[in-house]
């Protein structure tokens, strides 16, 4: 198996995956941007609300869209369909593109989307024309148009953005039925997994259900969106303490809990010291095996501008050197940190040399 995620442009973004199928084994690279406070949730009461959630899509890595007036009926729910296209209104008129892709749970769902996104057109000639050029859009001469799919025929693709209809919920009587379709058969979850690993940037999961509302957890496949709707409720406003006891819950290795992750003496000293200059400090920031020792910023930055690897056990008992000096600080590199190797050799012989170079590299870093 490839050890190292390089899609997913966060995180958050596979780390669901990561724990609940590969037993946490892909490397994935920590996220330089932190949750300073909560984020509010995103709940629809009318398909208008989608345009102006958009904003907020492009704001959370994973995004959970709750859709109150949603009601499924005949394989199909109109208000997430209209819903959906509201918000593929907003992200077309932001200033930043991305590419977008949608993803149904059923091909009725599929063909309700694309009904609603032609009848949006319709009413909207700006709209019509944006939307005529994402369908045929190519980036660098590859084709990197508006996608959508259901999770028969997903696999494959990825884009900037994936937007997930759920559309399961409750009927006009308000009933509630446990029949999920393809996910309750025989490998459900592993479409589920294929679907929720297509996302380069943001991933918007768009439901009329929460996790509370499926209570069939012997089903594999009804289980795995239960978990997977939890997560994303949890990411979504960013509690990471619940999505991370959420990881663990769902991992099939009993140690995901860190694998004995080090407390490092020198670690906890070079905290205080920054620390002591008026720096937040974060120790074992990541969600995979792969995670950034310290990472430093400003109290209320929404950035990390600092991470430091150490030279403890595990830096030694990786084998391979080029992985180990060469490609982990180049990818926190590439994901937007500032990285800093501190030996134990050179914190012993001289750590008010160290504590200045950090000092440095932290001044140096977006002028904080």
């Amino acid at each position: 198996m490839l050890g190292w995620h390089y899609r997913s442009r966060s995180e958050s973004l596979i780390s669901f995956s990561n724990w609940a199928f590969y037993e946490g084994r892909l490397l994935t690279v920590p996220d330089e941007r932190r949750i300073v406070s909560k984020r509010q949730e995103l709940i629809a009461t009318a398909a208008e609300a989608g345009e102006s959630a958009s904003a907020e899509l492009l704001n959370r890595p994973v995004s959970f869209h709750f859709i109150e007036h949603g009601v499924y009926q005949k394989r199909r729910n109109t208000a997430e369909a209209e819903y959906i296209a509201q918000l593929v209104r907003g992200l077309l008129n932001n200033e930043r593109p991305v590419t977008i892709g949608i993803v149904a749970f059923s091909e009725a769902q599929q063909d309700e989307i694309e009904k609603a996104l032609a009848a949006l057109a319709q009413e909207d000639a700006d709209f019509a024309t944006k939307l005529e050029a994402e369908y045929d859009r190519e980036d660098d001469g590859q084709f990197a148009g508006l996608l959508v799919k259901n999770l028969e025929n997903i696999q494959g693709d990825e884009r900037d953005v994936i937007i997930m209809s759920v559309c399961y919920g409750p009927d006009a009587t308000e009933k509630m039925r446990m029949n999920f379709g393809p996910i309750n058969r025989s490998g459900g979850e592993k479409r589920l997994n294929v679907a929720f690993s297509r996302s380069k940037h943001h991933m918007a999961l768009v439901s009329s259900i929460r996790s509370t509302a499926i209570t069939n957890e012997y089903n594999i496949g009804a289980n795995c969106l239960k978990n997977y709707l939890r997560y994303a409720e949890a990411s979504s406003i960013g509690d990471q303490d619940a999505a991370s006891l959420i990881l663990r819950q769902v991992s099939l290795k009993s140690e995901h809990d860190t694998d004995e992750i080090e407390e490092s003496i020198i670690a906890e000293q070079i905290a205080e010291e920054l620390r002591h200059r008026g720096y937040f400090v974060e120790s074992n920031v990541g969600q995979s095996h792969f995670r950034c020792h310290l990472a430093v910023c400003r109290p209320k930055s929404e950035s990390y501008k600092l991470g430091i690897i150490l030279d403890g056990r595990d830096y030694y008992e990786q084998t391979d050197l080029l992985e180990r000096d060469l490609m982990k600080p180049r990818l926190l590199r590439a994901f937007g940190w500032d990285v800093a190797v501190v030996l134990t050799k050179d914190w012993f012989a001289d750590r008010e040399s160290v504590i200045n170079d950090l000092m440095e590299r932290l001044a140096d870093s977006a002028n904080i």
